[in-house]
């Protein structure tokens, strides 16, 4: 089964085929959003004929295609939401091989995601409608929680507790692709955590409460940050330098780790 899945999804002619079918796909779920927007400019087109088309007649029709957009955006949040969230049931935390059904259900909601986010949520950053978007994807989202950027992938692996801000243009990705393969992992971020613009933050990231992301900071996947952590982004800097910057860190981790083991060790035997 698996070779044949493999020659499927190496085949040009299959390949083709099924990018056709996924854009299909895009359309009919656009198309359906739509369909209360397209009734409303056909009835305000039925009022107002284009042989009595007057200035207040074409303000008028104006302000019903302003409706129609508008009626968009709460449909298109509401039908790609709910899609999305179906197409994600059963996906959890792990690998995915690129030639599978899991990957090809990756691709069909992040498409579906990736329409909603380039004709609706680019325009209604931190609204309610937003939130709604992601809570009906899946995510877990607090109270007070204002979402600058749409680029929260795979919302449904994603928690968000009470009074987090995350800044514009900043990349919250569940996903990775590694080894030929998809990699999920879920991400946390805190209570009253903030989250400055153009950060990315990595798969399997964990964000304490209270804690603050400088702006256009790169969190590296499975990182855990502690309560009331402030991350500060480095300015423009040769890559030599920002090397043994990380290398001087990952030392002093692991000296902290072992003073740590040898105060528990030292705290234990005077226990016993």
């Amino acid at each position: 089964m698996k070779s044949v899945i493999n020659f499927i999804s190496e085949s040009p002619v299959t390949q083709a085929l099924i990018t056709c079918v996924v854009y299909a796909i895009y359309a009919a779920v656009m198309g359906i959003s739509l369909v209360p927007s397209v009734g409303l400019v056909v009835y305000g087109a039925r009022q107002f004929p284009p042989g009595t088309l007057s200035a207040v007649n074409l303000l008028a029709f104006c302000g019903i295609l302003g409706v129609a957009v508008y009626l968009y955006f709460i449909t298109g949040v509401i039908i790609m939401g709910i899609l999305i969230r179906i197409l994600s049931l059963g996906m959890k935390p792990g690998k995915y091989p690129r030639a599978s059904f899991a990957m090809l259900r990756w691709l069909i909601y992040s498409g579906i995601y990736h329409v909603a986010g380039s004709t609706i949520l680019t325009f209604i950053p931190m609204t309610f409608f937003t939130n709604l978007f992601f809570k009906l994807a899946g995510a877990e989202i607090g109270k007070n929680v204002y979402i600058n950027t749409w680029f929260l992938n795979d919302a449904y692996l994603l928690e968000i507790e009470d009074n987090v801000v995350i800044g514009g243009k900043t990349d919250v990705s569940c996903h990775t692709f590694e080894d030929n393969c998809l990699v999920l992992s879920p991400i946390r971020i805190g209570e009253g955590t903030l989250i400055g613009t153009g950060c990315y933050i990595s798969p399997g990231v964990t964000i304490g409460k209270r804690c603050k992301i400088g702006m256009y900071s790169f969190i590296r996947k499975n990182t855990v940050l502690p309560d009331k952590t402030f991350i500060s982004s480095l300015a423009g800097m040769p890559v030599r330098d920002v090397a043994i910057l990380e290398n001087i860190r990952s030392r002093l981790n692991r000296n902290g780790a072992r003073i740590r083991e040898k105060s528990s060790v030292t705290e234990r035997s005077k226990d016993g």
